[in-house]
């Protein structure tokens, strides 16, 4: 069995704008010359061409059985988590993407679980929202930015949604957004996701561990996406920094490995030397698969890389299914 906890839904249309000042950016889909796809228009410019993988069960299922994959955990394309627009129009998206998520997750609810989407550039509204995604959608979690128009997700503004996700018992999938240092990215847009991501990865990972986070929600589950990002390399010299200034007055009242040690984090690193390099420094029962389906630079199969690493069979379980059923809560 493998739980692919990186997946995302782009839906075959979206509703009409609600007026609240998302005009210019508010999305489309329009019809391509390549059989079975659709490109997302961003006002008059044209985002990305998705296949219908993107919102079609059945093609998702074939590729899945293919794959070996027993289950997915159902997220929104991140540019459609709308932090841009006023709220009203963001509740808009919101509910037609969870609506979305919804019916795929009903139709199929063995193979797919479904993480939603917030209005959090108002924490407040988020909270009040975030109980709706168990009630109202039936989902198990959420996903968000790494930034929310450019303030880190570990931000105490941010505490109101927390509390809720935290009362609530939902799962949250950190997803780079936006990326901090995208204008120093030489080459296409695809370049921003290969290189840019893992940078914007480890502030938000940073932002949670030294923003004290975990220690106003201590029962919180986060799981960030692309295996952290750069965090696996910043946390030593964070851990260094920790140790030498203990003496002074510690930045956090515990380690910060041991901070990093409660978070969870997808495998999508696309090596087996760095995969191993995420299990020494964050442990076997906190990685999970992921797959970045259905994009371009997704990694098929995303189990198979941890049945190579010499791993005993208790670990390969752990790390194919039975963290991902902890982190999602199922």
């Amino acid at each position: 069995m493998t739980i692919d906890v990186h997946t995302h839904v782009v839906p075959a249309d979206f509703p009409a704008r609600a007026g609240g000042g998302a005009e210019g950016r508010w999305p489309r889909m329009q019809a391509c010359d390549h059989p079975h796809h659709r490109t997302v228009m961003i006002g008059e410019r044209a985002f990305r061409t998705v296949s219908d993988h993107a919102w079609d069960i059945g093609r998702r299922l074939d590729d899945m059985d293919r794959e070996g994959v027993t289950a997915q955990a159902l997220s929104p394309m991140p540019e459609l988590l709308s932090y841009w627009f006023s709220v009203d129009d963001a509740v808009v998206m919101a509910d037609h993407v969870n609506g979305i998520i919804a019916e795929m997750v009903a139709r199929e609810p063995e193979r797919f679980h479904g993480l939603g989407m917030v209005p959090l550039q108002d924490p407040e509204r988020a909270a009040r929202y975030a109980s709706d995604l168990r009630q109202r959608f039936g989902l198990v979690g959420v996903e968000v930015g790494t930034n929310i128009n450019g303030r880190p997700i570990g931000d105490p503004h941010f505490d109101p949604f927390f509390a809720a996700a935290e009362q609530d018992e939902l799962a949250i999938f950190v997803h780079a957004l936006h990326p901090a240092g995208a204008d120093r990215v030489l080459g296409p847009p695809l370049l921003q996701a290969l290189v840019a991501f893992p940078n914007e990865n480890a502030f938000a990972v940073a932002s949670v561990v030294t923003g004290g986070l975990l220690d106003r929600y201590p029962k919180l589950r986060i799981g960030f996406s692309h295996g952290g990002g750069g965090f696996a390399l910043v946390l030593p010299r964070l851990e260094f920094g920790w140790r030498a200034t203990r003496e002074q007055g510690a930045f956090l009242p515990d380690s910060p490995t041991a901070y990093a040690r409660r978070l969870y984090y997808d495998a999508l690193v696309y090596d087996d030397a760095a995969l191993a390099y995420l299990l020494q420094a964050f442990g076997d029962t906190q990685l999970m698969a992921g797959s970045d389906y259905p994009f371009a630079i997704r990694e098929p199969s995303p189990g198979d890389r941890f049945s190579r690493l010499g791993l005993d069979a208790a670990a390969v379980e752990r790390l194919k299914t039975g963290n991902a059923l902890r982190f999602l809560g199922v």
